[in-house]
């Protein structure tokens, strides 16, 4: 397909969010070419097969993104629009490899921006824990702290972020961004796992005897089927440049720890394979400096495979122990005419956790 305005990029297809996205957008039939990224040519091909969709060979860790010197001049001259999703966001990355993705890749993707003359919008997708381990409210606005990060994804999210933001500037870009999507709100289905669905595996295994947690500490958590109807509408109807949307929850909608830990208790006592972990034991909630002080007793103790585990507990776990509110409220106005609801999230929450024991955690077919 030839690449001629209006043209919108959406990086980062192959993800979660983008490939939902680009599914909601296609259906919508603007009339606009979709230019996708690839770096697997069966990939492409497939891509290729979709109506109005141009899947181009490329890659946001190269300059150009990769693009070849046709490729590259066609964009540049049609781009009207760019949905920012790509992004690495596995937890356990040393900072560089993570950097090299979500930071410098967003770098190349905004100097690539910043070449088209006819851009019209620019769409970073951002998540709420760039507030890493800074505790209180926090506004749709841009953020700068220095409490430090669970996670190499976070810290890098976070400095690209800085980038963006910097760029507002010369760009019209706005920062959209999303709290921990865990499934559908209709089936339960989960389509990609993280680290929530983690927990709720290791909830019933009684693996340590404490676990840092504050039992009024509020768990944003988002259906994907909202997440991304709500993100394709903001981006359709309601796009600010310069302004920052926060697609979750919100303090009043979440459960709060203790309200999740008697919740899952209900969960798996009244599901027939939940009930083969009977009887579990719940950690005792402490305060995150006493759970570090445990873990460094351990980490002392020499005993490697608990370690591990509480090395990969460490990029997620100290969050429950960690007040943080996510106010919604830029989002949630603009979303008025939409006509989406939200989905509550003891209405589902049920399902999402059937769907994973039934599963083995998408071992298996449900």
């Amino acid at each position: 397909m030839r690449l001629e305005a209006p043209v919108l990029l959406i990086t980062g297809v192959t993800g979660l969010v983008g490939s939902e996205l680009l599914k909601l957008l296609l259906a919508a039939n603007r009339g606009r070419c979709i230019a996708v990224l690839s770096r697997g040519r069966e990939e492409i091909v497939e891509l290729n097969l979709l109506r109005d969709v141009a899947a181009l060979q490329g890659d946001i860790t190269d300059p150009d993104l990769g693009l070849d010197d046709r490729a590259c001049a066609e964009l540049k001259g049609s781009l009207t629009e760019v949905i920012h999703c790509a992004a690495d966001t596995r937890f356990g990355l040393p900072l560089e490899c993570a950097r090299s993705v979500n930071t410098e890749g967003t770098r190349n993707v905004l100097k690539f921006a910043s070449e088209c003359r006819s851009l019209q919008k620019f769409a970073y997708l951002s998540t709420v824990y760039v507030a890493g381990r800074s505790m209180g409210h926090f506004r749709e606005g841009p953020l700068r702290h220095q409490s430090g990060f669970c996670n190499t994804y976070q810290q890098s999210k976070y400095e690209a972020e800085d980038l963006v933001s910097r760029a507002m500037n010369e760009l019209p870009a706005a920062i959209f961004r999303l709290s921990s999507i865990i499934g559908d709100s209709r089936t339960g289905v989960v389509r990609q796992f993280n680290y929530v669905h983690q927990l709720m595996r290791l909830f019933p295994q009684n693996v340590v005897p404490i676990a840092p947690g504050r039992p009024d500490a509020p768990i944003d958590l988002i259906a994907t089927d909202w997440a991304i109807a709500a993100l394709a509408y903001l981006f359709e109807c309601a796009f600010v440049p310069g302004r920052f949307y926060h697609i979750c929850a919100g303090p009043e909608r979440s459960l709060t720890v203790r309200e999740m830990i008697d919740l899952m208790m209900s969960i798996f006592e009244s599901h027939p394979i939940g009930r083969k972990w009977l009887p579990i034991r719940v950690p005792e909630l402490v305060s995150l400096s006493r759970y570090e002080e445990f873990v460094e007793e351990r980490r002392r103790d020499g005993d490697k495979l608990l370690n591990d585990l509480l090395r990969v507990l460490g990029y997620f776990l100290p969050h429950l122990a960690m007040f943080q509110a996510f106010d919604n409220r830029n989002a949630m106005e603009a979303l008025v005419r939409s006509g989406l609801e939200f989905p509550p999230i003891r209405a589902y929450y049920r399902k999402v956790v059937s769907y994973c024991l039934e599963t083995n955690w998408g071992r298996r077919t449900a």
